[in-house]
């Protein structure tokens, strides 16, 4: 017998669900070079879907197969495939612009590094400075990790982008450069002060981008995205910041000699902050 809540009780109810681990590996030809991105995706989606959960009203679902398959749709033919913040805007418009009861829609993207074998090739004069045309390498274990919510609670025409953006995974060591003194000591203190150490860690960085209103599509079928205008450290420029950040990142890591992870820490999101 399906589950419906009693008439004389009031809800409030606020619901998210949706499709997680939408695995995508897209080539993208360009005459002699290609590239490749792999994502991990996952799509959530809030609306007026209460009653699927209320009165076992699945009139309002959007299946979560359906939400793979759109995610693979649109890896296929979006152009902008390639900068996993775009791609991830292109894919929430489309799903809040597509189904009229859904309000909002969260992206996640997970990109794998692929990066260009670094030998010489002959199909082009670029080649022994950008790497190989075609062939690729898994040059580390971070992650770029793209977050985007596409709102559409002021209504279909007045969207809204939010964009979160960062690296996670990012393992880094250094042999010497490090310390750690003057921290409190009392009876239940073992640790040795020492003013040079060996030390390694996981990096995990996020940086928040402001929000930025999206063009409504136009076309029947909800499948038209348009970019605005680039500003730098803009979502616009997203590929730029995520190259400063990682490369900021790994080189306050390895030029600070800082007094603790804490003063190391500030100082890398001062720099990628001021650049």
């Amino acid at each position: 017998m399906p589950f419906e809540v009693p008439t004389d009780l009031q809800t409030d109810l606020h619901a998210r669900y949706g499709k997680d681990k939408v695995r995508v590996l897209r080539v993208v030809r360009q005459g002699v070079w290609h590239h490749v991105v792999e994502y991990n995706v996952t799509v959530l989606v809030e609306g007026d879907i209460d009653v699927s959960y209320t009165k076992a009203d699945n009139s309002v679902v959007v299946a979560t197969d359906s939400m793979k398959n759109i995610t693979y749709y649109l890896a296929k033919v979006s152009p902008h495939v390639l900068v996993p913040e775009y791609f991830a805007l292109h894919l929430g418009t489309h799903i809040v612009s597509r189904y009229s009861h859904i309000h909002k829609v969260f992206i996640t993207i997970e990109q794998l590094r692929w990066s260009r074998i670094p030998v010489n090739n002959t199909q082009s004069p670029e080649g022994a400075a950008q790497g190989h045309t075609h062939s690729f390498l898994r040059d580390g274990d971070d992650k770029r990790v793209v977050k985007v919510e596409v709102d559409a609670s002021a209504g279909k025409d007045k969207l809204i982008g939010r964009v979160s953006a960062g690296i996670t995974d990012l393992l880094v060591l250094k042999s010497t450069g490090s310390s750690f003194t003057s921290f409190i000591r009392d009876e239940y203190t073992t640790l040795a002060e020492v003013d040079d150490r060996i030390f390694s860690t996981a990096v995990d960085l996020q940086y928040t981008f402001a929000p930025i209103d999206l063009v409504a599509p136009k076309d029947e079928k909800k499948l038209d995205f348009k970019l605005g205008e680039f500003a730098q450290g803009s979502v616009w420029d997203a590929i730029g910041v995520a190259q400063r950040a990682r490369g900021i990142t790994l080189e306050v890591f390895a030029e600070d000699d800082s007094a603790s992870v804490q003063v190391r820490r500030a100082s890398l999101i001062t720099s990628v902050l001021t650049n």
